[in-house]
């Protein structure tokens, strides 16, 4: 829920005047409004040094939840977005403390849990979320983002000035102008590492907090990551209660949030992962109600069959007995919110899924509902993507051998690894991974990471070529490695248990898309920003770190189950077994058995008149011309890379809307 802003003038630094900080604020909040329709506040310091900043989504405690919020003696104040779960329990133990809270809003717990143990409180804290918060005896600003990144928290310095927004367009009242960091939109940097397109705005990665003292020192520590357990360890229970524990796990998560005081629905696709949260979720309610019902969203991409998924939502709505709301999306539709979806998200569109996921939430909030749950997570957390079976692949897993599961020799693990390779067209893994290192991308660039997921993750995101660029431009960016940007983004420790064979490459390239894919692209792009930018707070159960921390350390070959075959020595693989079958019991026998199909929403195929032009490619002519491209300042007009589906040139388009909407200058070198 909500969005926040807040502006820090360190000590040196001119600030302007308590009136026109406020006012500052206000025009912040203005352009973020969508993220909180319903009501707004603002904090300025006595001394006008702090401004914070807060538009509401109405969730939890409708009446007396307003923000900004401060203690008892109005020393600590503070904005939160998100929804911290649990929060009853706490507040009770508090109160039995000597605790007291002005309203009943799970957020206030982030300023009663700051008096009670500082920097500590983000280990209490769960579910999804980011804040601000100053201390003005200490004259600290002390900000933190969620373990997963679920809410966006973006910060720079602007003439002095320490800025945090839950968007980057919320500096632009401060007095940021605008710059393209050429190096960052070279190598991609928004997926592989904390920056943006604009010099010199970074995101605070997932997990960490930042603290900034009136000297306008800036420190950020990290207190919570995902980790793995040695590729040699053994479990200590059976995979039966593996299994239940999983099961538990994620139920307990979806019954957290459940908890709203506004109508509340779901994200339902043809997949496991939403199908599994419908199900449960069902089951819940009608343990209090056994009439219950609750409703189901699909997008419905009724312009292509092979991609359409709304057939299987329907029959699985009519298994659970959920009303399911069909959101038809063609693609004159999905041009029409393309620019919008750039707007919102920040980042380069270049695919049709955060304009779907846009599409999307608009009939969620045009039907009445603020919160919506969703399944995004699971692939990352249970091994669904396709790349992961390389990594699977690579290495034996002596934890699922513990447990007498049938795997196959290293033999068969390379011949299968081969024919993974072929289908994906990428070379497969060197016989002896340890010992015979990737070779490089460019001559004299080491790899930093001993898996293949990145790689394949490097290929649907690495559009551009050097082609792409005007000359002289990937020198002044040092180079283009997408691939060597996004493993030095990843952390040291990964880097050395990756290639030290510590941790199973299957759990590295976990590691590495959770990181990039979902943290930088899904619950960005496709995640919260398409969902607020409509006033919907997206619910992510199975991003629950209690769920997370368990199955990281469930062996690999649970995640990818190895299944023989009729012939000796023939084997498939079974991507996300061990919730295959936890959700067993929540799904339909077709979802339980389904195979992952790619969420790809499609262009509507050749226009029925060969003269036509798509809807697609009507609106890239008319964007893209000589002088909006020569006037980035980066771009090469009239380069011959192009692919058939327009994807660079939809990324081209990105870079114009971003540079008209945040007036930003051409670049200039």
């Amino acid at each position: 829920m909500c969005g926040l802003v807040s502006a820090f003038y360190p000590d040196g630094v001119n600030p302007p005047s308590a009136e026109a900080l406020e006012r500052n604020l206000n025009a912040s909040l203005d352009i973020i409004e969508y993220r909180g329709p319903d009501s707004r506040g603002t904090y300025v310091s006595a001394d006008g040094r702090v401004g914070l900043g807060h538009v509401r989504l109405s969730i939890i405690d409708l009446e007396t939840g307003l923000q900004p919020l401060s203690d008892e003696e109005n020393l600590i104040h503070c904005v939160v977005t998100g929804e911290i779960y649990d929060h009853d329990r706490i507040r009770t133990e508090m109160k039995s403390q000597g605790y007291s809270f002005k309203t009943k809003s799970d957020s206030e717990l982030v300023v009663q849990l700051y008096k009670r143990d500082g920097f500590n409180l983000l280990f209490h804290l769960r579910g999804e979320f980011a804040f601000v918060l100053y201390d003005v005896k200490r004259r600290l600003l002390f900000a933190a983002r969620d373990r997963f990144g679920i809410k966006p928290l973006y910060y720079t310095v602007s003439d002095g000035c320490i800025l945090f927004g839950s968007e980057a367009k919320t500096f632009i009242s401060h007095g940021w102008r605008a710059e393209w960091d050429i190096a960052s939109i070279v190598n991609y940097a928004d997926f592989g590492d904390e920056r943006t397109f604009f010099k010199g705005v970074k995101k605070l990665p997932a997990g960490y907090f930042a603290l900034c003292r009136a000297s306008g020192d800036i420190e950020i520590q990290s207190y919570w990551d995902l980790s793995y357990p040695l590729a040699s360890a053994s479990p200590s229970t059976s995979i039966d209660s593996m299994i239940q524990t999983v099961r538990d796990l994620l139920v307990e998560s979806v019954r957290l949030r459940l908890r709203s005081d506004v109508p509340w629905a779901v994200y339902l696709s043809g997949g496991i992962d939403s199908s599994a949260v419908a199900g449960i979720a069902t089951q819940l309610l009608r343990e209090q109600d056994p009439n219950a019902k609750l409703t189901a969203f699909n997008l419905a991409f009724v312009e292509s069959e092979a991609t359409d998924e709304s057939p299987l939502a329907e029959r699985t709505a009519a298994h659970i007995g959920a009303d399911l709301v069909k959101v038809e999306a063609t693609e004159a539709k999905l041009v029409g919110f393309l620019e919008e979806c750039v707007w919102h998200s920040e980042m380069v569109a270049s695919t049709f899924h955060g304009v779907g996921k846009l599409l999307l939430s608009k009939a969620v909030h045009g039907a009445g509902y603020k919160v919506i749950l969703s399944g995004e997570g699971s692939d990352e957390i249970f091994g669904g993507y396709p790349w992961f079976p390389l990594d699977y692949l690579r290495d034996p897993d002596p934890a699922a051998a513990a447990l007498g599961i049938e795997l196959p020799s290293d033999a068969e693990r390379h011949a299968m690894a081969k024919v993974y390779a072929g289908a994906m067209h990428m070379n497969p893994m060197p016989t002896n991974a340890l010992s015979e290192p990737k070779p490089a991308s460019a001559p004299g660039v080491p790899r930093l990471l001993n898996i293949t997921g990145h790689v394949f993750l490097r290929s649907i995101f690495e559009l551009q070529s050097s082609a792409l660029y005007r000359p002289g431009v990937i020198d002044a960016a040092g180079g283009l490695d997408m691939l060597q940007c996004t493993e030095e983004g990843i952390d040291f420790r990964v880097r050395q248990n990756s290639m030290s064979g510590r941790w199973h490459g299957l759990n590295v390239s976990l590691y590495t898309t959770a990181k990039t894919f979902l943290g930088k692209r899904i619950l960005n792009a496709t995640g919260d920003r398409s969902d607020m930018a409509h006033a919907v707070e997206s619910r992510v159960a199975f991003l629950d770190h209690h769920l997370v921390e368990y199955v990281n350390n469930l062996p690999p070959s649970l995640k990818i189950r190895p299944k023989p075959g009729e012939q000796p020595g023939k084997w498939s693989l079974v991507e996300k077994w061990i919730l295959r079958e936890a959700v067993k019991p929540f799904v339909t026998e077709e979802i339980y058995l389904r195979k992952k199909n790619a969420f790809n929403p499609p262009p509507s195929g050749p226009p029925s008149i060969p003269s036509d032009l798509l809807p697609l490619q009507a609106h890239l002519k008319a964007r893209i011309t000589q002088v909006s491209v020569e006037r980035l300042g980066f771009i090469e007009w009239g380069h011959g890379d192009i692919d058939p589906r327009g994807r660079v040139l939809m990324m081209v388009l990105s870079y114009i809307v971003v540079q008209e909407r945040f007036r930003v200058p051409p670049y200039k070198f």
